[in-house]
């Protein structure tokens, strides 16, 4: 990792950054046998009193054909079969990094050859934290979930890592399940107070799952994880039985609201 000399401090949404950030590592580690992964931060110049900062991902990977670089980032369309390179079978995974870059006013952009290996980079205006502003209170609402517990169930280990940051912040228990069956067999044994279920899984996907332990767990709320929520999507997940969903990438809070939601807990006094 390389971080510009005199780096200055700033004001950063963590939790989404690091959904985007952990998309692109570890998807190019996954597909660089050989030579090298480097993350690289730089202040770029003052902006309006603000600070451009430029996040970049080289990899010595496999890398994207030219013909492909412009449609790689399109949910459900891979670079090739052999060179699946962001999707792991969801087609998720850049369309994610690119909402949430999107949402910052900036642009994924992605440089590479087959062979060579890629460069995928972007910029984020963000502004200055002084020393003394990082001791005032972050105004984060106060909840009222410690001690509860959660099958965390998705196929994503980064999204795993992710999840379970946000959700153990607050004094949550979490339990992981990377696949649907799995995820039964756990509910079976254990108990929970709360399911947050990805859709699309190996083995047995979200859909199934909750109908499966509809067969033996009529009450314990299933929240989908989701990052494909349209009309006919939200049909299913309630047909087969969940009582909610959380779109991806998430705001911290969305996933508290709706497990405050599904299990009725009464605000903090």
């Amino acid at each position: 990792m390389q971080i510009g000399k005199d780096f200055p401090r700033v004001w950063l949404d963590i939790d989404r950054f690091n959904q985007a950030m952990n998309n692109i590592v570890s998807n190019a580690i996954k597909f660089t046998e050989k030579g090298s992964v480097i993350l690289k931060v730089s202040n770029q110049e003052d902006k309006k009193g603000n600070i451009l900062v430029r996040i970049e991902v080289m990899d010595t990977g496999f890398g994207i054909a030219q013909e492909q670089l412009e449609n790689i980032g399109q949910p459900f369309t891979q670079a090739s079969i052999s060179t699946n390179r962001f999707y792991g079978g969801t087609g998720l995974g850049l369309p994610i990094v690119k909402s949430v870059v999107e949402a910052k006013g900036s642009t994924v952009k992605i440089e590479g050859d087959v062979g060579i290996g890629s460069r995928f980079y972007f910029d984020l205006e963000l502004r200055p934290a002084s020393i003394g502003g990082l001791d005032h209170n972050s105004g984060e609402k106060e909840r009222n979930l410690k001690g509860i517990r959660i099958l965390l169930v998705e196929d994503n280990k980064i999204n795993i890592m992710v999840c379970k940051q946000v959700l153990e912040k607050a004094d949550l228990f979490v339990d992981d399940s990377f696949e649907g069956l799995m995820a039964i067999n756990m509910v079976r044994k254990n108990s929970y107070d709360v399911v947050l279920m990805d859709i699309q899984m190996p083995v047995m996907d979200g859909y199934t799952s909750a109908i499966e332990i509809r067969k033996f767990n009529t009450t314990l709320p299933i929240i989908v994880l989701s990052a494909s929520v349209f009309l006919e999507v939200k049909n299913k997940i309630f047909q087969s039985g969940m009582n909610g969903f959380v779109f991806k990438p998430f705001n911290p809070d969305d996933p508290f609201n709706r497990i405050e939601e599904v299990m009725d807990l009464p605000p903090v006094s």
